[in-house]
């Protein structure tokens, strides 16, 4: 079946709500109205050993091709990643419910993501609603899956995969959340009338060589895209990806979906919202060439993203230790536990004097990190807990 409602181990009293849980539900919870959706995918490509962890793997990724290119595509990974990001998002979040489309190559994979939620409280599992929806390719690019890695082009494709949806939030699964997911939908208001798609900066664009073509002040990362599938529908052929594809650009060697989309958007201002690095926040974002974040300082990051596969390759200090620390997340810890041991570990990082990295600055960027987990500290302590 195309689209199967899955409710994860909900008790009937939460599935079918009275009224009054039902108009607050649709209050407190916009994904409810706007999809959040992810998409997940086993590789084909990944011939993983079960002798060896994926720890030993990403120790050797560095100095050996090989090893990277395990990590890369191993689905161990792909896997304990979408764990974290789905804890965070629960952790964070106020929401008294998640619905959550989830795009994949086969059914066997969204039956694989519907197992990740057992090790989760059952209160807890019991706020996820989780979509299987199939990932849509057009007939006559039937190869676009073999550009870049397997799926990563169905997140230009979801007003086609995704007909009946207005507007989604999309999100990659290697990323954690530092503070409310419910505040990604406020872009929405910030977006204007003509905009389909609001992103934030990648500025590995604009110091990388050889230089590609990119959008906006630095380049567009598509790790985080608010996308209205309405507008995007107007687009030639019927959607972004549609688009994309008609353009002709893809025959320009471009090394994934998201070079194409930047080439796209270069002479199409008027198609995005370019917002700050506090939506999406990479290791480039740490770059002198990076444009500012006044508001990551002001109102910390709230969307931490592994990009390069950096949650488990030795690139950035500041990233390991993270999501090492919210990679142990229990949902019952209180946040005061979590902040304590977040803090203990960028403490041990910072006084290892590295000096070499892009975000090797601790003073100035760790600050951005935690302030999610302190402002929820606060109101913990303001409840009495």
């Amino acid at each position: 079946m195309h689209s199967v409602m899955q409710m994860v181990n909900m008790h009937k009293s939460s599935t079918v709500p009275d009224k009054t849980e039902s108009a607050r539900w649709s209050a407190e919870s916009p994904s409810l109205r706007t999809p959040l959706v992810i998409v997940a995918c086993e590789s084909k490509l990944a011939h993983e050993d079960p002798y060896i962890s994926i720890d030993d793997t990403a120790d050797a990724a560095n100095s050996d091709p090989q090893a990277a290119f395990r990590l890369i595509t191993s689905w161990e990974r792909q896997q304990k990643q979408l764990t974290t990001m789905l804890k965070t998002l629960l952790y964070f979040s106020a929401a008294p419910v998640w619905r959550i489309i989830v795009l994949t190559d086969t059914r066997a994979t969204f039956d694989k993501v519907l197992t990740l939620t057992s090790i989760f409280p059952q209160e807890q599992r019991g706020r996820l609603r989780l979509e299987h929806q199939e990932q849509w390719y057009p007939k006559h690019h039937a190869n676009i899956t073999a550009n870049w890695r397997p799926c990563a082009w169905a997140k230009q494709f979801l007003a086609e995969a995704l007909p009946n949806e207005e507007a989604v939030v999309y999100v990659d699964t290697d990323l954690v959340f530092l503070g409310p997911p419910e505040e990604m939908w406020d872009l929405f208001k910030a977006m204007d009338t003509q905009q389909v798609v609001a992103l934030s900066p990648e500025p590995k664009y604009s110091v990388e060589t050889p230089r590609r073509k990119f959008a906006g002040r630095a380049g567009l990362n598509t790790g985080v895209m608010v996308a209205n599938l309405t507008r995007q529908r107007s687009l030639l052929g019927g959607g972004l990806g549609t688009a994309l594809l008609n353009s002709g650009l893809l025959n320009h060697n471009y090394r994934h979906d998201q070079d194409v989309l930047n080439h796209f958007l270069v002479d199409k201002p008027h198609l995005f919202k370019e917002v700050s690095a506090r939506w999406n926040f990479m290791i480039s974002s740490c770059h002198r060439a990076a444009p500012p974040c006044p508001d990551c300082q002001r109102l910390g990051v709230l969307v931490l993203h592994g990009a390069d596969v950096s949650f488990y390759r030795l690139l950035e200090g500041l990233f390991l230790v993270t999501y090492g620390a919210l990679s142990q997340l229990s949902l019952t810890e209180p946040p005061t536990s979590v902040l304590s041991r977040l803090r203990s570990r960028l403490a041990q990082l910072d006084s290892m004097k590295i000096t070499d990295t892009a975000c090797a600055n601790l003073s100035m960027f760790a600050p951005y990190f935690t302030l999610g987990l302190t402002h929820l500290t606060a109101k913990d302590t303001g409840r009495g807990t």
